[in-house]
């Protein structure tokens, strides 16, 4: 008898996610969506209560788009490779008829009206909703969230996730889902990827619309996505960008320049087990012929302010008011962080906005002949649960907050970026993050995926 069961890491205790192609590849073979979805909310109901990573879930209407799905798929009207594919949906987007909470009670279950952009770019490729995921309040305020809890990381359950797409990150790595979505100010998808050992994506800010999507920090924001593989990351950002995605260009090992930036990091310190793994992926890259520079920049320590100015003003400036409404609405840390986003003067964030394309354009012509950067996606492994905090040596340090050296840069450059899991035998994984220039979105799927086959 076939066996119908798709394997996840952390729940088939293998090690491994199922694809996009894997899922489409058992439909090809007379798997119906109508299972694929039933697997996904069995896993929920006997797991999500321990993990945390679901705030809704719509049992009804997934089973209804899945009995759809699988009419179409057997009537041979595939929409695209995510038709039938169980999608989560971090909830700082809107579903329609459903609340967009941002973790938080502050809008008091207002229901949307219609979906987001990019969520409506999911249905119309006939993937299947089937929640909405958990994350750190307003996206800032900290990994114990005091309405929905905290994330529990599949892999280690005495181990959290990161923020603040928390929930999407473990969705995707307990099996709930195939792919999900987040969104990123900081380091937002990267960081809880990189907890979890899945690939997150961050685009260039315009590639993916941010309609219906409450914000962080305006200028700063993008809609990004967890998967297991890049190619799935590609698939995943051509539906949300609401078109195809250009035929991937396979490359050679030795076409492909990648650059080390410590100066993006270099006030902060990096735990030996993740430096550990990347040279030993740096070594495997070498052998195959890419070429290893490193890339000297001597403004990281003011781009990192800069950065950080514009987040707080912005956040502040949105929340603010909703905040002052209804205070009792809202958890300490997001309150705290509210009140020092306050203190950013006016005339400090005008200044970090005019420096941002001088800025911009300097780092990029520092990146001449060089295809891709490379620096680590956090300093240390999955944090405790317990206060989020990662070893670094002999250190335990702030997870999250690690996000300002590690993370934010890309946001500031508005440059696409993709974390990558690096596994470590019977440990937990590690992770790197390359960055493309602004607007190569798609050729950094292209590198990662060169780099992935070389690397592993």
């Amino acid at each position: 008898m076939r066996d119908n069961t798709l394997r996840f890491a952390g729940v088939a205790g293998d090690g491994r996610l199922s694809s996009v192609a894997d899922v489409g590849a058992a439909y090809d073979a007379g798997l119906s969506p109508v299972e694929i979805v039933e697997q996904c909310l069995a896993r929920i109901a006997a797991q999500n209560d321990a993990l945390r990573a679901m705030i809704a879930v719509d049992s009804d209407g997934a089973r209804a788009e899945a009995r759809r799905a699988e009419a179409e798929l057997r009537a041979g009207r595939r929409r695209s490779a995510l038709h039938g594919i169980p999608i989560a949906i971090k909830d700082m987007l809107d579903v329609a008829g459903w609340p967009t909470t941002a973790g938080s009670s502050l809008f008091g279950g207002q229901r949307a009206r219609a979906d987001a952009v990019c969520v409506a770019n999911l249905r119309a490729a006939g993937a299947i909703i089937l929640g909405k995921t958990n994350l750190h309040e307003l996206a800032t305020g900290g990994h114990d969230n005091p309405w929905f809890g905290k994330v529990v990381n599949p892999l280690d359950s005495e181990r959290g996730t990161g923020g603040s797409s928390s929930g999407s990150a473990c969705a995707v790595a307990a099996g709930f889902c195939v792919a999900a979505v987040g969104t990123d100010t900081g380091g937002s998808n990267r960081s809880p990827a990189a907890a979890t050992g899945l690939v997150g994506f961050k685009p260039t800010q315009a590639l993916i619309d941010r309609t219906g999507v409450l914000p962080t920090a305006r200028s700063l924001d993008a809609v990004g996505a967890f998967t297991s593989t890049v190619a799935d990351g590609r698939l995943m950002a051509a539906v949300l960008s609401g078109g195809a995605a250009p035929p991937a260009i396979p490359l050679q090992a030795t076409e492909i320049v990648v650059a080390k930036c410590p100066d993006l990091y270099a006030a902060a310190a990096v735990d030996p087990a993740v430096i550990d793994r990347h040279e030993v992926w740096f070594d495997a890259l070498r052998r195959a012929g890419v070429r290893i520079v490193e890339l000297t920049f001597d403004d990281g320590a003011s781009l990192r302010d800069a950065a950080a100015t514009i987040l707080k003003f912005e956040f502040a400036e949105y929340y603010g008011r909703h905040i002052d409404a209804y205070p009792d609405r809202v958890g300490d840390g997001a309150r705290k962080f509210a009140e020092a986003a306050r203190l950013v003067a006016p005339e400090d964030y005008a200044r970090a906005i005019a420096r941002r394309d001088e800025t911009k354009r300097r780092f990029i012509a520092r990146m001449a002949g060089i295809d891709v950067v490379a620096i680590p996606t956090v300093p240390g492994l999955a944090p405790r649960l317990s206060d989020e905090l990662t070893m670094v040596g002999d250190a335990m340090v702030p997870y999250g907050a690690a996000g300002v050296y590690f993370r934010l840069w890309a946001n500031y450059l508005d440059m696409p970026t993709l974390a990558l899991p690096l596994f470590r035998e019977r440990a937990l994984p590690a992770s790197i993050q390359i960055a493309a220039r602004p607007g190569r979105d798609w050729a950094l799927f292209d590198i990662a995926a060169a780099l992935t086959n070389v690397g592993a």
